[in-house]
């Protein structure tokens, strides 16, 4: 018996699938999720307490309003796509946070290494596809999904790889170099995403953040945390070429970035990029900066409501967003924990 859809339900799990494929060919104004919260295994790196736990963190998922869908974190931290590279993963003093020193000073020399085969067992992609097979047989399904490891960019993955304030001063000194550093990035990150693709019958739905559901067949969900350090002028240069590729390969783009990026939105408006969804934090990025993208754009809200005094909650945010904008302005609502406010809005907006 398929445990994963006896918890779900059969028809509950097609019903939802449909209606968020509806969504993202533009019926509807918003969706909501609500994440599970109960069980925690994320960043947890022994597989046996990884797989006890998703299963319990499944359980509490199937009971939650929203459109949720049942998906299998594999997050390892925000140095999965670098770590092909090289360099040994550390973590901070908290034993909270992992970080990964780069292995070069220059992009000539990070030209010089060989990265790991993308199926190396050690590395993050091939212990995704692992534990994703694990988990699937531990429910006897063939339904659920992946969040495939973290997948940063190519100008984040660069900027871990090579020591980042002289990667942004070769932006300036050595413009071919960083170029050809990002192309050989590109490609690699390619790889890894179809590795996940192709090793789970494509059962990707994203990666671990945003919290929405962005199946694999539409496009590639990845961060460019890189687009607060950089001038238009530099992001126009060094980032749109890289995600016009990525957007050739994948079809679209589902792109996180919690950070001030609105100088970016003409940019990312006028260039040849599906972008099919764009992740934003209030008040570091507000919707009069973003306007342009609203028409064909998915935009996914959060806000650090530590960082402003203008909203009181999430949810009093995301009800201002429903009401000062028109249909044009297309959300989803994507909470990552399921608190008390969660629940209420989506079971509000009849989620």
């Amino acid at each position: 018996m398929d445990e994963l859809l006896q918890c779900f339900g059969t028809d509950e799990y097609n019903a939802r699938l449909e209606r968020i494929r509806a969504f993202w060919s533009g019926n509807e104004r918003f969706m909501v999720s609500v994440n599970a919260s109960a069980h925690p295994y994320r960043q947890i790196f022994d597989p046996a307490i990884i797989l006890e736990k998703a299963g319990l963190n499944l359980e509490a998922q199937a009971s939650l309003p929203g459109v949720n869908m049942p998906a299998f974190f594999a997050d390892f931290g925000t140095v999965s796509t670098a770590k092909y590279w090289g360099g040994a993963p550390r973590f901070d003093s908290t034993g909270g946070n992992i970080f990964l020193d780069p292995v070069a000073d220059s992009a000539s020399e990070a030209l010089a290494i060989t990265p790991l085969p993308i199926g190396h067992p050690d590395m993050d992609a091939d212990r995704a596809v692992q534990l994703y097979k694990a988990m699937c047989k531990n429910l006897n399904t063939q339904s659920l999904w992946l969040r495939m490891p973290d997948f940063q960019g190519p100008l984040n993955t660069a900027a871990m790889v090579v020591r980042q304030e002289e990667f942004l001063v070769e932006m300036y000194t050595n413009p071919d170099g960083v170029h050809e550093l990002l192309a050989k990035i590109t490609d690699l990150l390619v790889q890894y995403a179809r590795y996940c693709h192709d090793n789970t019958q494509k059962r990707v739905c994203g990666f671990v953040w945003p919290y929405t559901f962005f199946p694999c067949d539409l496009g590639l969900a990845l961060t460019e945390d890189m687009m607060p350090l950089l001038s238009p002028e530099l992001y126009q240069q060094f980032g749109i070429p890289c995600i016009e590729k990525l957007s050739r390969e994948f079809g679209g783009l589902q792109i996180h970035c919690c950070g001030d990026w609105g100088r970016h939105a003409p940019a990312l408006q006028q260039c040849r990029a599906n972008i099919m969804a764009m992740e934003f934090h209030y008040p570091f990025t507000r919707m009069n900066e973003i306007e342009c993208l609203a028409p064909h754009t998915v935009l996914i809200p959060y806000i650090s409501l530590d960082k402003q005094e203008d909203f009181a909650s999430v949810t009093d945010y995301y009800e201002f967003l429903l009401a000062s904008t028109d249909a044009t302005h297309r959300f989803w609502f994507a909470f990552p924990e399921d608190s008390d406010e969660a629940i209420a809005f989506a079971k509000r907006h009849g989620f």
